[in-house]
């Protein structure tokens, strides 16, 4: 191929889309000190060319190289069971023949007398190797030279066998299954003895017995892995990420959105499909990286979702600041956002005023120390396949964005400031019932919704998750690039909103129709160039005719509600289920339901005078707009905000009782 053609098409096609693996890379080197260090269920920092295995049997050895009888172990803490190991590009392919990692491995690589008790060939011969050109290498470490001298002699199963960890059958080879009712401890952490993981631990010359005795744990260990790798001959080329000629890398890495993650974010190996062919002869003049900046690349972005990461079935979102900032989570509700920073078990949020100090208190927190040309990365991943073969395909970023990270937190914060309203869906515990389950109790809180909440909102809790993450893809650039709200999803909430009787429990209504409102709010406010059309709270003074007629109807049921409640009567009021058609003939509706309030006027007597005499007030501002055109969605607005307003009422109403009683 042409050189310039190569050029010129990779350099203006590929640079532009690398930009994720050079700030990766960037983010790993500011983060050294995180290199190795272990928090709770979170996948570490790993160094490069390392990676994690789940070990299932522990040994100890002393420096000599001998075995210490009593101290090996089955791990069946999952927690304590991952283990940072070395390994290659060719270990690292987690197939059935793949090679064998550097240092520790199953039983098959590691055990020299592994074909006399399990009566087929290992693989210790291609391991034992490896490991000898590394501790004949001037990189070697003494723990790995100790490692060495144990695993020639070729005792490593019959060792365990004496010291009571492994078990054999009346033939002297390892039992694959355990039958009886309760197994030994190896038989609950594997399946089958040759698949056990092995780790093993050095005791140096003066029995010392400490931290430092973990190969897994030992930074001086992963060093000269590191060195010993980077003096291996290795082809060079231009990598397209840091526009170097460095030693590049042939095959990516996986374990990226879980430890068990196959899919891969950068693959041009294969060679029978069309991966790269058509355009270029070879995988590497389609796509080339440096070995280094993969790694350091891949083992960031590892980190950073699981420290930071939100899920959507296989579908991945992370922010992160490239120096370790503490950024807000993306796809989180307002009371997340709040909790992430100042956590709580109580609620924190409940009414306007509340919401805005919060807020504030919290965008301050993220703000705080940060420099103003301090970076940050928003990336959206997500199987560019469906089914089983997601975690084993091709992995595409759907949504790519570097901006400053207080331009990032400002445009958080608008979004929950803009997209607010009262939402009725989240719940708090409350203690426990008779027979010892958790309570839970619905509350409100005022704030933004949850991506995926707006989801279920516009198109239902059964909505397919592939239909979910593709909302949830489209309102990223609404959170992070200030774009306008999709009328389509808008319309969606708003319409199932507008239909109360389809939903069977009144809760998930009440969420709908909070969330839909929001949705609503947001889409008119930015319609009318960020002008605060709509207010969050019941706004008295606004005559618009949709918003009017919202307040008439939420008063209409208010009334009849009001009167069932004193009957102790349970069920939906006719306001409720003729919402729908009082939508498309509000005057003519407006009638019909105020005849039909008139038998619970007269239960209510003063308490629906009042009521009633507020609503014809509302009536009366209409004037000659009062006429069956159809509303449009923002009647919601009124129609919630009025409901709010009573509910508040009743709340204030109620703690004044309590406060003059207790006085």
């Amino acid at each position: 191929m042409d050189s310039f053609y190569y050029y010129y098409y990779t350099q203006r096609e590929t640079h532009n889309e690398m930009g994720w693996a050079q700030k990766l890379a960037e983010t790993y080197d500011n983060c050294l000190s995180e290199v190795g260090v272990f928090y709770q269920d979170k996948t570490p920092l790993l160094p490069i060319y390392h990676t994690t295995q789940q070990a299932h049997i522990e040994i100890l050895i002393d420096s000599d190289g001998n075995f210490l009888y009593g101290r090996s172990r089955v791990i069946t803490d999952k927690g304590d069971a991952t283990t940072i190991i070395p390994c290659t590009e060719d270990s690292a392919l987690g197939t059935n023949d793949r090679a064998p990692h550097p240092l520790f491995d199953k039983l098959n690589y590691l055990a020299g007398d592994y074909k006399k008790y399990a009566n087929q060939d290992g693989k210790f011969d291609k391991y034992i190797k490896n490991l000898r050109l590394w501790c004949e290498s001037p990189y070697k470490h003494p723990k790995i030279v100790s490692i060495m001298r144990y695993l020639e002699k070729g005792t490593l199963i019959k060792d365990l066998i004496d010291d009571g960890i492994l078990f054999t059958n009346e033939n002297n080879l390892l039992i694959d299954k355990w039958t009886d009712p309760d197994p030994p401890p190896i038989f609950k952490v594997v399946n089958s003895q040759d698949k056990a993981f092995v780790r093993i631990a050095v005791i140096p010359s003066d029995g010392s017995d400490n931290a430092d005795i973990y190969p897994w744990l030992d930074k001086s260990l992963w060093n000269s892995f590191i060195c010993y790798q980077d003096s291996l001959e290795s082809d060079s080329d231009y990598c397209y990420a840091t526009r170097n000629f460095v030693p590049i890398s042939r095959l990516s890495p996986k374990k990226i959105r879980n430890p068990g993650d196959s899919a891969k974010l950068i693959s041009s190996n294969d060679s029978s499909n069309f991966t790269y062919r058509g355009r270029f002869a070879k995988p590497e003049q389609a796509f080339c990286i440096g070995r280094e900046t993969t790694e350091k690349a891949h083992n960031a972005l590892r980190w950073l979702i699981s420290k930071q990461g939100t899920y959507h079935d296989s579908q991945v979102i992370v922010a992160w600041g490239t120096k370790n900032e503490e950024i807000p989570p993306i796809c989180a509700d307002s009371l997340d956002l709040v909790a992430a920073l100042y956590p709580s078990d109580e609620p924190v949020v409940f009414t306007n005023e509340k919401f805005a100090n919060e807020l504030n208190k919290a965008i301050n927190g993220y703000k705080a120390n940060l420099k103003e040309d301090n970076q940050a990365v928003v990336m959206g991943m997500d199987s560019a396949t469906s089914g089983r073969s997601a975690i084993r395909g091709r992995l595409s970023i759907f949504y790519y964005r570097e901006l400053l990270i207080l331009d990032l937190i400002e445009r958080i914060e608008k979004w929950h400031k803009t997209c607010s309203w009262k939402l009725e869906y989240r719940k708090i515990k409350t203690g426990k019932d008779e027979k010892g389950k958790e309570k839970y109790e619905k509350f409100a809180f005022v704030g933004a919704p949850a991506p995926k909440d707006i989801a279920e909102a516009a198109y239902g809790t059964n909505i397919k998750e592939n239909h979910k993450k593709s909302i949830i893809e489209r309102l990223l650039p609404c959170i992070i690039d200030g774009a306008k709200v999709p009328v389509d999803i808008m319309k969606n909430a708003a319409r199932r909103a507008s239909n109360p009787a389809s939903f069977k429990e009144d809760w998930e209504y009440r969420k709908t129709l909070s969330i839909a409102c929001a949705l609503i709010r947001k889409y008119y406010n930015d319609k009318s160039k960020n002008k605060e059309v709509f207010k969050m709270g019941l706004d008295f003074e606004n005559n618009d005719r949709n918003y009017l007629f919202g307040r008439i109807l939420a008063y209409m049921r208010e009334i009849e509600s009001k009167a069932l409640y004193d009957a102790k009567e349970n069920r939906q009021t006719n306001a409720e289920r003729l919402l729908n058609a009082f939508c498309r003939a509000p005057a003519k509706y407006c009638d019909i339901l105020h005849k039909q309030l008139q038998p619970y006027l007269k239960r209510l007597g003063g308490k629906g005078f009042f009521l009633e005499s507020e609503m014809m007030a509302l009536i009366s501002r209409l004037d000659t707009e009062f006429n069956n055109t159809p509303l449009n969605e923002t009647f919601l607005l009124g129609y919630s905000a009025q409901m709010n307003h009573f509910i508040e009422g009743s709340r204030t109403h109620k703690q004044n009782e309590t406060e003059t009683f207790e006085e």
